[in-house]
């Protein structure tokens, strides 16, 4: 098995470099393509199948994400509100969204057992909290269709301001600020999460990546450090992103500052928003928060709810009870015992930035990665994080082109697949977790070895990479 997959890789490392794939124009072509063959496919099979299922989220609960939590606080609308959506014509999914909303955090909710209540918005970090609340508060004033114009519209302008920063601190061509753009906007994984409607997430996505771009260049700390400071406002995930501080220049104690200074910022910022937040939603406290954490962790986590399009490596585990016919599927044990598997893999790249022992790409591969395989739900449309990485690799490849056995190589297949159409809604993020697992363990069996030598050694000492 395992010769037959170092086969397959080197076919594949001599087309890409044979035929310049990884150059940023092609690599644009090869994933728009992949999108186009992928549409193509689910086309057909519909018109001979007749099951219309294909490769974004159904129709019937589409921008709900965003849309539909931001009809949920209902306190924002009322009955006179209700009437109007009929009759200044909403469209029917989002008058379904207002009238039949199963996130309306009602007192039901909030006093019966957690097995019984529903899905809540009380999960939702402060700053997060804000941006719905003034989605609900513009769809109050205007209408959903006004609200998708600015928020998405905003995503898109975000999008183009982001990849015009990134091409400018990257040092790259017109070519790759061309794919950074394709990238951010127009991606599958940001298609998915625009359909979805996980602003909040995209959003996270493209701060993170104009903090990435600053911290490769060292220019506008600050600006990066307010960026990273609000992403991790909307996803707590790219927090993990600031360890590649350590690969910077400067002492211990000034690489540990670079690292202090978002992580303030955004104890700061979560500080300031949660008072804000309960102030337009009274319900929003820290007893129910905590409470709507509890309602998230049991119907997303330990029952089905967040099974579907799950990159998380849980979901494997999930599967696993499944089949041995073990009831619940979710065991805490098996659950604490990935956790420790990737809180020891965290630890070890920790390790590695600290004594130099991996370079930038994999690094930021690795961090974007374990997240993704460990938190016990990861929907794909959080895989717009991914974005950052394919942008990095690919300003890497210019700055310095590969060459047959180039580590980078692989984490450029792995990342392209894993933004890739490769199949149905479950079984999309169980390949995922597989390409993702995959590339994690490329990435830390030389950092392994590498600590193993070491022994004791101090890694302050460690000569760089």
């Amino acid at each position: 098995m395992l010769r037959w997959l170092r086969h397959l890789y080197g076919r594949m490392e001599n087309a890409i470099l044979a035929r310049g794939l990884y150059r940023p124009g092609r690599l644009l072509l090869v994933m728009a393509g992949v999108m186009a063959a992928r549409a193509l496919g689910d086309d057909i099979w519909a018109a001979f199948s007749g099951d219309n299922s294909s490769m974004f989220f159904p129709a019937n609960d589409r921008y709900a994400d965003f849309i539909k939590v931001a009809l949920s606080y209902s306190h924002i609308f009322t009955e006179t509100l209700a009437s109007k959506a009929y009759l200044d014509h909403w469209p029917y999914l989002f008058r379904l969204y207002l009238l039949d909303n199963p996130y309306d955090l009602s007192a039901h909710n909030l006093s019966v057992p957690d097995t019984q209540a529903n899905v809540t918005n009380l999960h939702l970090p402060p700053f997060a909290s804000l941006l719905y609340l003034s989605c609900a508060h513009l769809i109050a004033a205007t209408n959903p269709l006004v609200a998708m114009a600015v928020f998405w519209g905003g995503y898109m302008l975000g999008g183009w301001g982001v990849a015009r920063m990134a091409r400018a601190h990257f040092g790259v061509s017109r070519a790759c600020g061309w794919f950074i753009l394709f990238a951010s906007l127009a991606c599958y994984p940001v298609l998915w999460m625009l359909s979805r409607g996980n602003l909040a997430g995209g959003y996270s996505g493209l701060l993170t990546l104009g903090w990435l771009a600053t911290a490769v260049s060292g220019r506008n700390r600050w600006a990066g450090w307010v960026m990273l400071a609000l992403s991790v406002n909307l996803r707590p995930e790219p927090a993990l992103l600031v360890m590649i501080e350590l690969l910077g220049s400067g002492s211990l104690w000034t690489r540990f500052s670079r690292m202090a200074i978002p992580g303030a910022m955004s104890v700061a910022l979560a500080a300031i928003t949660f008072p804000i937040a309960h102030a337009l939603y009274p319900l929003y406290t820290l007893d129910n928060v905590r409470h709507g954490l509890r309602i998230y962790h049991f119907r997303y986590i330990v029952s089905d709810m967040g099974d579907e399009w799950n990159a998380s490596l849980f979901l494997w585990a999930k599967g696993v009870l499944m089949l041995m016919d073990v009831r619940p599927r979710y065991n805490d044990g098996v659950a604490q015992a990935l956790e420790l598997c990737g809180s020891a893999a965290l630890l070890l790249a920790i390790w590695g930035a600290w004594a130099r022992q991996i370079a930038m790409p994999a690094l930021v591969f690795l961090l974007t990665a374990l997240p993704a395989m460990f938190v016990p739900v990861y929907s794909y449309y959080h895989m717009v994080a991914f974005v950052a990485v394919i942008a990095l690799i690919v300003a890497d490849f210019e700055r310095r082109p590969p060459r047959p056995g180039d580590a980078r190589l692989p984490l450029l297949i792995v990342t392209v697949l894993v933004m890739s159409p490769l199949a149905g809604s479950y079984s999309n993020g169980l390949l995922d977790s597989l390409l993702m697992l995959g590339g994690t363990l490329y990435v830390l069996a030389p950092l392994a070895r590498a600590a193993f030598r070491a022994g004791g050694a101090s890694p302050i000492s460690a000569p760089a990479s």
